[in-house]
């Protein structure tokens, strides 16, 4: 039994559908697992804004396009255009055409969402420049991946050529169109990408974290990494034997890894509070003190200074106990000769 529609065993075992199939599958496993994360914490902490719903959104277009991709790798995604069974065409071509919109304004819903969350962040704050920047950034994304949608939607006159090729009419040149459709991914992912980073770098806020913060921000970077890889991919398809694996191979990255990398800053802070009170509460594991000693110990970034006094009397010394905090009497029971001792504990831990 062969996966491709139509093909030999050995056409079948040529072509590379488990590469985009596992990559598909696991891609799209992660971006919703991140998404679906960050939708439910924010849910529960302040309730979903509209940067959570444009996030969601683009994790289902993502989704969309990574099943449309798997079910091209049974038409023939994945092989040369000369061992492509030809029975498999107009079903091909009908699939890869209802991708092509999806991806285009599904890349651009993550950014658009990075976008809305900057707005949020500086809500109500001095920065009133920055914020009519970002405004005419979510407009030249959204007019941008709009027009590439609508260029790929309408490219061939009549519009069903492009889902049947074999019928008569012209279509826009591949090598042009898809150059102009690598530019305003590419442009938009560096713009949405450095926008915030002037801000950023105002913050008062410790070196690690200020770094930390453009650290995540820059990982968007990636995307348009993933996007001069795929634009390097029609010279094979226009000119080479046609395999437009890695053509979509980079395409399904490029998505999830975006969808992924938008919902980082939301994430991260949850993960380095939950990493400072694991520190915390393990910190004075192993310290022990003994009876009228004075003990300074570190653990990590906590630090436990504990003091202890005690007051003599008639020649009694009494300890404090190591587990006290603040400071306690103790009026013990009188002695033989009727002496009574006070002993007071002192407890202090500085984070």
């Amino acid at each position: 039994m062969v996966w491709v529609d139509n093909a030999t065993p050995e056409v079948d075992a040529e072509s590379q559908w488990r590469t985009i199939v596992a990559i598909c599958a696991v891609l799209s496993v992660l971006s919703i697992a991140v998404v679906s994360t960050r939708l439910w914490l924010r849910h529960k902490n302040h309730g979903l804004a509209s940067d959570d719903w444009m996030a969601a959104l683009a994790m289902v277009f993502g989704v969309l396009y990574s099943i449309l991709c798997i079910v091209q790798t049974k038409y023939g995604l994945g092989l040369p255009l000369k061992l492509r069974p030809a029975a498999n065409l107009i079903p091909y071509t009908r699939t890869n055409y209802a991708g092509r919109p999806i991806y285009q304004m599904g890349i651009s819903f993550f950014k658009v969402a990075l976008l809305i969350s900057y707005l949020r962040l500086f809500k109500g704050t001095s920065h009133i420049i920055y914020r009519r920047v970002v405004w005419v950034a979510i407009f030249l994304v959204v007019a941008g991946h709009l027009g590439c949608s609508l260029s790929l939607i309408f490219a061939c006159h009549p519009v069903n050529k492009s889902w049947e090729p074999t019928i008569p009419g012209t279509c826009l040149a591949p090598g042009p169109s898809f150059t102009a459709y690598a530019i305003v991914t590419i442009v938009s992912d560096v713009g949405v990408a450095i926008i915030p980073i002037p801000v950023l770098l105002q913050l008062k806020v410790n070196v690690y974290k200020k770094v930390g913060l453009i650290v995540i921000f820059l990982l968007g970077l990636f995307t348009t990494l993933c996007s001069i890889f795929r634009y390097l991919q029609i010279d094979r398809i226009q000119y080479g034997d046609g395999n437009s694996t890695m053509l979509v191979v980079w395409g399904v990255i490029e998505f999830n890894v975006g969808n992924v990398v938008s919902s980082l800053p939301f994430l991260a802070p949850i993960f380095l509070r939950k990493a400072k009170n694991y520190a915390t509460k393990y910190s004075g594991s192993g310290n022990n003190y003994g009876s009228g000693h004075r003990k300074l110990g570190k653990s990590g970034d906590a630090y436990k200074l504990s003091s202890m006094s005690s007051e003599h009397n008639k020649g009694n010394f009494v300890t404090a106990q190591a587990q006290s905090t603040g400071s306690e009497e103790n009026i013990l029971q009188a002695s033989a000769d009727n002496t009574i001792m006070k002993s007071v504990t002192y407890s202090v831990r500085v984070d």
